[in-house]
């Protein structure tokens, strides 16, 4: 049997074990040998769905989980069964960079999963940060942002102010606010979450070199180029540690801080991260 939670990425799927957890909805399975062929049919496909996310075979996981989605409409109207299939079909298209469709399933497993577990449950928090993430992906920024504090709401009251899920809330709001360009509020935000992502893990922690990396233009805008240069530094050196002297993500925060360099009359070492940046990219095209 398959376990209900909503989960808020495709990794967390790809490593859960389905172990059923059913709450209320056994009743339902029960009730009739109609609802038990329902039951069997949508069990059948997740399960397979979610062995073709292990296999890392996304089209094969996304017609699973439209078919699971299918096999749930025949339980009773707001089953959470149906708003987890959603979200997990969300979760694909999200992989898969089809975000306008993900968007969709997420928006309608929501209501689903709000009236099965009520407005504060850790699914509901998910959900809302599922959609909110690819609301940012589209550009949807001001949209995405309702979603997003709802999604911190529930996190700070379900795992805690302090917890990795709170921190993505406020480096998602951080970012939304600096697309606004209200620096003034993406700048607490971000410092926030990157305090938050360095105490539970490290410094040697991508994600916290991402919050760093946002912090950082966040000041350069607000000509704070003294505190910039400090986080943009610093997120650099993390993603060289983390993910690799030729990554991307390296080469775009050694670009930013050259950047700032010029800006601060540091040209000599705006050549030099410059320079680097540039074979980054000349192996990218590769």
């Amino acid at each position: 049997m398959l376990n209900l939670r909503v989960f808020a990425g495709l990794s967390t799927l790809r490593l859960t074990l389905f172990t059923l957890a059913l709450a209320g909805a056994v009743s339902v399975a029960s009730a009739a040998d109609s609802a038990n062929d329902a039951e069997i049919a949508w069990r059948t496909q997740m399960v397979a769905a979610v062995g073709a996310v292990g296999q890392k075979n996304l089209p094969k996981a996304e017609e699973l989980f439209q078919k699971a989605s299918q096999a749930a409409d025949r339980f009773q109207p707001g089953d959470p069964r149906s708003g987890t299939t959603l979200n997990n079909l969300g979760l694909v298209y999200k992989e898969e960079k089809k975000y306008a469709e993900a968007e969709k399933v997420f928006e309608k497993a929501l209501p689903i999963l709000e009236k099965a577990y009520g407005t504060n449950s850790i699914d509901v928090g998910n959900v809302s940060f599922n959609v909110a993430s690819v609301m940012i992906a589209q550009g949807h920024f001001e949209g995405a942002l309702p979603y997003i504090l709802k999604s911190q709401i529930v996190y700070e009251k379900t795992v805690g102010t302090e917890s990795l899920k709170t921190a993505a809330t406020l480096c998602m709001a951080g970012e939304v606010y600096s697309s606004q360009k209200n620096y003034k509020l993406a700048e607490p935000a971000l410092k926030e979450c990157a305090d938050l992502r360095e105490a539970a893990g490290g410094v040697e922690n991508s994600e916290l070199a991402d919050a760093l990396y946002s912090l950082g233009l966040v000041y350069e805008h607000q000509g704070k180029y003294a505190q910039a240069d400090v986080r943009l530094k610093l997120a650099e050196k993390i993603r060289e540690l983390t993910l690799g002297v030729t990554s991307p993500e390296f080469a775009t925060a050694l670009e930013a801080h050259a950047a700032l360099l010029k800006m601060m009359g540091r040209d000599k070492d705006a050549s030099r991260d410059e320079g680097l940046a540039t074979a980054i990219r000349r192996i990218e095209r590769k």
